[in-house]
C-alpha cells in the first residue's frame, strides 16, 4: 500500500473509532489547505470556500426566550453579546423577575471579564450589581430610569461566590447563584462551564419595566489571538473538536515563530488611529462569538480565516497543522523546490480566472467594536490601472464572524482579493520525488515552453497516485505566489458613531424662512466667519462641506478673425475654490454665433477648465478641454444651432494620478471657438449669448 494511504487509513480509522470521523473524512490519499480566504477559493474552484452568510441561529449575540434547541456559543476576545434565556424565576411577593442568561460556554483557559452592560441601549451605571443611573446615546446621564430597579450579577465557571465576575466589589460582589434565584439548590444547579448572568428586575411600570428590555453584555476572554483560539476549540470535547494533541502539531498552532500560526498572528502591523497617527496592533486578533450550531470543519475554517492561515492533514507525519498565509523570505524562496522536465511526468494543465468571473471588488461585513458590534461594511476595489481591458465590475460580497474592526478586516481582504487575482493555477504530476512537498510548500516550476523560469508558486493540494505498473507519483496543484500581495494597506481605524443634534431652528415670523446664520454656534465646535448682510459668505459655505458655484454671462465677443482653429473668444476668468467639497463638478455653457451666411461655413465651440492643485511641497495644473460642437461645410441656408458645450469634471487629485493630499485651490474658466462666417456692416462674425456654469453635482453619487 502507498505509504500516504498506509497512514492516512490508519489515522482516519482511529478517529473514526474515537467519534470524530466526520472533520477527517476528506484526508484519505488527498491533502487540501482549508481556511483559505472565499474570493480565492471561489476563483481557484479547489475546494469548498467558507460560509459567505452569518445567519443568526439561536444562541449568538442577542437574547431570546427559552428553548430547548438553543446553544451555547463561544466567546472570544472582545464582543458585545447576549444569549437564551435559560431559566427564571419570580419572588418578592410577585415584584421581582429573575432572568438567567446563557452568555457563552466557559473555556478551558482563558479569563472571562465585563466592561459594560446596556439595556434598550443604554449603558447601566452601577454601585455593586444595582444600577444608579444609565446613560443614553447620546451621552446623557439620567438617574430616574432603571435606578435601583435592576440588578446584575455574572457568573464564570460556575454558581457560587468564587465564580463571580461582576461585579467585581460591592454589594452582590460575593452572592452565590443559588441565594439569588429562590428553586436553585448549591448541588443541583451548579450551572458548570458556562458564563451566565442573573438580571434582577423589579415590577416598575411607570418606566416600562414589566419585563426584560434587550441586554447586551461588553464582554471579554483573553484568549483571542487566533493560534490559541484554534488550539482551545481543537482540544475541548464539549463545544469543540475534542482530540488530543496527538492529532495535530500543535506547535504549528502555537508557537511563536513567524511561520506558526500565533506567531505570525501577534506581529506588530502598523496602522493609522482615529487621529491619524501611526500606531501598531497584533496582526490578527478574534473578537466575537463561534456558534456552536456549526459542524467543527465550519469553524475551524471561520478561527483560520480570521487567522489568515491555511489548515491541511499532513499525511506523513498523520497531523494536521497550520500554514499562516505569509510572504515567504528570500531565504525560503532561494531553497523552493524545483520542478521541471527532470521530475515532472505529465502534461501541466493552467488555468486563471476568465474575464468575467474576475473579482476586483469585495465588500466584507465584520461587527464593528466601534459601534457595539453593528454589522458595518469595508469596500475593496481593485485599482483601474490594474484591471484588464473591459473588464467589468464584479463585487464578491462576504462576512468575517469573528473581525470587530475594519483594520484587519481590510487586510484580509486585500490579501484575498490580490490572491484572487493573481489566479494562475497549475496541475501537474511528479515522480516519487514530489512526495516531500507538502500543502503550504513554495515550488519553483521551470518550463520554458510555458514562460515559466523557476516561478513560484504555493501548493494548494496534493495526492498521492499509484500507477498501474505500482509507482508512486505526486499530483500537485498549486497557484501563483507573488510577495507584493502581502504589503500592509495604508488603513485608518473606522471613527466612533457620533451623535449630532438638530440645530435648533429659532422662532421666526408667520411666512418666513430663517436665515442660514441660523446654524451658528448649533454645531457645538463649528465657527462661522463674517457674513455678507444676511448672508453667507463662501467660507461659511465650505465649513459646511459645500461645493462651488461658478456662473457668469460674458460679453459677447464681435472682433472674431475668419479661421478654423480653437481660440478664446473670452478673457479667462479665474476663481478661487479652496476648500470647496472634492467631488464631481458639472461644467455646462452656451453660445450663439453671429455673421452674415453668404456661402458655406466652419464653425467650432468648446470649453476648457484648467484645475489647480497644491499641498504643502507642490503646485500642479490639470487642463480638461472638449465637450462642444464642430459643424465643418454647413450650407448657407443652414442657420447656425443653438452652441452648448458640457462635461463632468473631477476635482479629485487622485483622478489625475495626483497625491491624495493634493487639494483644489483655483479653477480657470475659458470659452473657445472658431468661425469664417462672413460679415457685413450690420451683422459682424461674432459669438454672443455666452454663459457658462461649473457647479457640484450632488445627486446620484455613491459615496
Amino acid at each position: 500500500m502507498a505509504v500516504f494511504t498506509f497512514i492516512a487509513n490508519a489515522i482516519a480509522g482511529y478517529l473514526v473509532s474515537a467519534g470524530v470521523g466526520t472533520l477527517f473524512a476528506t484526508v484519505i490519499g488527498s491533502v487540501v489547505a482549508g481556511g483559505i480566504g472565499l474570493a480565492v477559493g471561489r476563483a481557484t474552484g479547489l475546494f469548498k470556500a467558507p460560509s459567505i452568510g452569518a445567519s443568526q441561529d439561536p444562541g449568538v449575540r442577542i437574547t431570546l426566550a427559552p428553548q430547548t434547541t438553543n446553544k451555547l456559543p463561544v466567546l472570544y476576545g472582545k464582543a458585545f453579546t447576549s444569549g437564551p434565556i435559560f431559566d427564571a424565576a419570580i419572588k418578592n411577593s410577585n415584584d421581582t423577575m429573575v432572568y438567567c442568561i446563557a452568555l457563552s460556554e466557559k473555556t478551558d483557559t482563558g479569563t472571562f471579564s465585563v466592561q459594560n452592560i446596556y439595556l434598550n441601549d443604554a449603558k447601566l451605571n452601577f454601585t455593586g450589581n444595582t444600577v444608579v443611573s444609565h446613560t443614553d446615546p447620546n451621552g446623557t446621564s439620567d438617574t430616574n430610569l432603571y435606578t435601583s430597579n435592576v440588578r446584575v450579577n455574572v457568573y464564570a465557571g460556575g454558581s457560587t461566590a468564587s465564580d463571580i465576575i461582576f461585579p467585581a466589589s460591592g454589594t452582590g460582589s460575593s452572592t452565590p447563584a443559588t441565594t439569588i434565584v429562590p428553586h436553585w439548590g448549591v448541588a443541583t444547579h451548579t450551572a458548570n462551564a458556562m458564563v451566565f448572568a442573573l438580571v434582577e428586575i423589579d415590577y416598575d411600570p411607570q418606566n416600562g419595566l414589566t419585563g426584560l428590555p434587550p441586554v447586551t453584555f461588553e464582554m471579554s476572554n483573553t484568549i483571542k489571538n487566533p493560534g490559541d483560539v484554534l488550539n482551545d476549540y481543537l482540544l475541548n470535547s464539549r463545544y469543540g473538536v475534542g482530540i488530543t494533541t496527538a492529532d495535530f502539531d500543535q506547535t504549528s498552532i502555537t508557537g511563536t515563530a513567524n511561520s506558526q500560526m500565533k506567531g505570525f498572528c501577534n506581529q506588530l502591523v502598523s496602522h493609522r488611529n482615529t487621529s491619524n497617527a501611526s500606531v501598531s496592533q497584533a496582526r490578527y486578533e478574534i473578537n466575537g462569538v463561534l456558534t456552536t450550531f456549526n459542524d467543527v470543519k465550519t469553524n475551524i475554517d471561520k478561527i483560520c480565516q480570521a487567522g489568515g492561515t491555511y489548515f491541511a492533514f499532513n499525511n506523513k507525519t498523520g497531523k494536521y497543522q497550520a500554514l499562516p498565509n505569509r510572504e515567504f523570505t528570500s531565504a525560503e524562496e532561494s531553497a523552493a523546490l524545483v520542478y521541471s522536465d527532470d521530475n515532472v511526468i505529465s502534461k501541466i494543465d493552467i488555468s486563471s480566472t476568465d474575464l468575467f468571473s474576475m473579482y476586483n471588488g469585495l465588500e466584507i461585513e465584520f461587527a464593528d467594536s466601534t459601534r457595539k458590534d453593528v454589522t458595518n461594511t469595508v469596500r475593496i476595489e481593485t485599482p483601474g490601472s490594474d484591471r484588464n481591458t473591459n473588464e467589468p465590475d464584479n463585487v464578491l460580497e462576504y462576512n468575517l464572524d469573528l473581525i470587530n474592526d475594519n483594520i484587519r478586516a481590510e487586510r484580509l481582504g486585500k490579501i484575498d482579493l490580490q490572491q484572487s487575482r493573481n489566479a494562475t493555477v497549475i496541475s501537474f504530476a511528479s515522480d516519487f520525488s514530489g512526495i516531500q512537498t507538502d500543502v503550504g510548500d513554495l515550488i519553483k516550476v521551470n518550463m520554458p515552453l510555458y514562460g515559466y523560469s523557476n516561478k513560484l508558486f504555493k501548493v494548494l493540494r496534493t495526492k498521492e497516485v499509484e500507477t498501474q505498473g505500482g509507482l508512486l507519483t505526486c499530483e500537485i496543484t498549486a497557484i501563483e505566489y507573488q510577495s507584493t500581495i502581502y504589503s500592509n494597506p495604508n488603513t485608518q481605524i473606522s471613527l466612533p458613531r457620533a451623535n449630532i443634534d438638530l440645530p435648533r431652528i429659532p422662532v421666526m415670523p408667520p411666512g418666513s424662512l430663517p436665515l442660514p446664520i441660523a446654524l451658528q454656534g448649533a454645531y457645538g465646535n463649528l465657527s462661522l466667519p463674517s457674513k455678507f448682510g444676511s448672508t453667507l459668505v463662501n467660507e461659511q459655505m465650505a465649513e459646511l462641506g459645500a461645493g462651488v458655484q461658478l456662473a457668469d454671462s460674458p460679453a459677447g465677443n464681435t472682433t472674431i478673425t475668419n479661421g478654423t482653429t480653437f481660440k478664446d473668444i473670452i478673457s479667462e476668468e479665474s476663481y478661487d475654490i479652496t476648500n470647496s467639497d472634492v467631488g464631481d463638478y458639472e461644467f455646462s455653457s452656451s453660445a450663439t454665433a453671429g455673421g452674415t451666411l453668404t456661402g458655406s461655413y466652419n464653425l467650432g465651440y468648446r470649453q476648457r477648465v484648467e484645475l489647480r492643485f497644491s499641498n504643502t511641497t507642490t503646485t500642479t495644473t490639470q487642463a480638461i478641454t472638449g465637450g462642444g460642437i464642430e459643424l465643418g461645410n454647413m450650407p448657407s441656408t443652414t442657420p447656425p444651432p443653438p452652441l452648448v458645450a458640457n462635461f463632468k469634471v473631477s476635482t479629485d487629485p487622485t483622478s489625475y494620478g495626483l497625491p491624495a493630499d493634493m487639494k483644489p485651490v483655483k479653477a480657470n474658466i475659458k470659452l473657445q471657438a472658431y468661425s469664417d462666417i462672413g460679415t457685413s456692416g450690420s451683422a459682424p462674425r461674432s459669438f454672443g449669448g455666452l454663459n457658462y456654469e461649473f457647479a457640484r453635482i450632488t445627486k446620484g453619487e455613491r459615496e
